[in-house]
């Protein structure tokens, strides 16, 4: 039995290494944008981008490793049973629990490393992801300055710029609402000005010239005009001034930060949803890699013949509605429609739920759920169709 046992568990390791590497892969590309636009617009590094890739691997990882459980383990007993080694197997002796040895085992193994990462890593990663492309800008003196909108990148700033230059720092037609000191609000206008980061006193200098600064008191009783012709804006990110200062969010933040964040917005009669969604999340998508688990191998025997391609289509429309549920339940749950804890465990609640079902179901050798093998068929005629066309 332990032969069988191994086989299994290297049929499962096979197709969930995979599966790892390539939906990993496929949320690397989507951030290509992103990093391709550091590279060229703003000077970036090559080192640069790789360590941004590593802060931000533990938050790809979360999502990854219980999608690749439920993979591997459909994929893996639909070419079991595809090849009737499930049949084999079951008529030598062995009942379907005990064939599922090796699923539980993967499912728990991996349980235990994706808390890791959910618990200990993501909310670092996120975070040193966030300060990182704060140091680089304060580096580069190169925020997001848009052309010809209201730019409110730094909190007490309001700035309108004609042009901005690719690459530079420079910006042209410049249009200013202040409100950083203590004294009244003026509005600053100026014929050009230049960004210069110090990054050792976490402060920018936005060196204005040709320019007015008009102010005008509470009373509308006076109104002064200055003129200049160099002018210098002085903004301390450090003391938090700056929108873009480096402050934990939610998801950038530890159980123990989350908790105490909690009691102090409950001291001051503040809701503490999103705080309470975050932390379900950390306990709620680490035990999705048990449910997954237990829901495809029985899903995988149930759409064998489908083959593969069938197989695969199947365990794309789980994962969507998965993904559906847990953003929606995301989304109320921060929202303060319905509570934290339904919010998130709902889709484990279900598909855990359809899993222990069709285990049971399978182990009595019923087949439940004719329309999967009719859903698993139809997808896998129509990848064969696009494959030929392909091939073509």
């Amino acid at each position: 039995m332990w032969i069988l046992d191994r086989y299994i568990f290297r049929e499962l390791m096979k197709f969930f290494i995979l599966s790892v590497s390539i939906l990993t892969l496929v949320l690397f590309l989507d951030q290509l944008h992103f990093l391709s636009e550091m590279i060229l617009n703003r000077g970036v590094a090559i080192q640069d981008i790789l360590i941004l890739l590593l802060y931000i691997s533990p938050a790809f990882f979360a999502l990854t490793i219980p999608l690749s459980v439920l993979f591997a383990s459909l994929m893996t007993f639909s070419r079991l049973s595809a090849d009737n080694e499930i049949i084999a197997a079951r008529a030598s002796g062995m009942s379907m629990y005990r064939l599922m040895l090796p699923v539980f085992f993967l499912s728990f193994i991996t349980y235990l490393a994706s808390s890791y990462i959910m618990i200990n890593l993501q909310h670092r990663g996120n975070y040193a992801f966030k300060n990182f492309i704060f140091q680089i800008s304060i580096r580069k003196a190169d925020f997001d300055i848009k052309e010809r909108v209201f730019n409110d990148n730094f909190k007490e700033l309001i700035m309108y710029v004609e042009e901005r230059e690719i690459g530079s720092s420079r910006l042209k037609g410049i249009f200013i609402y202040d409100s950083q000191r203590d004294s009244d609000p003026h509005i600053i206008t100026a014929r050009e000005g230049t960004f210069i980061s110090h990054p050792e006193s976490m402060k920018i200098l936005l060196q204005l010239k040709d320019g007015t600064i008009h102010r005008m008191g509470d009373t509308m009783d006076r109104y002064q005009l200055l003129s200049f012709y160099n002018y210098d804006i002085l903004i301390d990110m450090q003391e938090g001034k700056g929108k873009m200062a480096v402050i934990k969010e939610p998801r950038e933040m530890s159980l123990k930060e989350l908790k105490n964040r909690i009691e102090e917005l409950r001291k001051e009669n503040k809701e503490t949803f999103i705080e309470k969604v975050e932390i379900q999340t950390k306990y709620s998508l680490p035990f999705a890699c048990i449910v997954f688990g237990i829901f495809g191998a029985p899903l995988g025997i149930r759409v064998h013949r489908s083959g593969r391609r069938g197989g695969l289509g199947v365990g794309l429309i789980i994962i969507i509605i998965d993904y559906i549920l847990l953003v929606a339940g995301q989304s109320l749950g921060r929202e303060g429609r319905i509570s934290p804890i339904i919010a998130l465990w709902f889709p484990n609640i279900i598909i855990g739920w359809l899993g222990i079902y069709l285990l049971k179901r399978i182990s009595r050798e019923e087949m439940p759920f004719e329309f999967i093998v009719s859903i698993g068929d139809k997808l896998s005629l129509l990848t064969g169709r696009v494959l030929e066309k392909v091939k073509r």
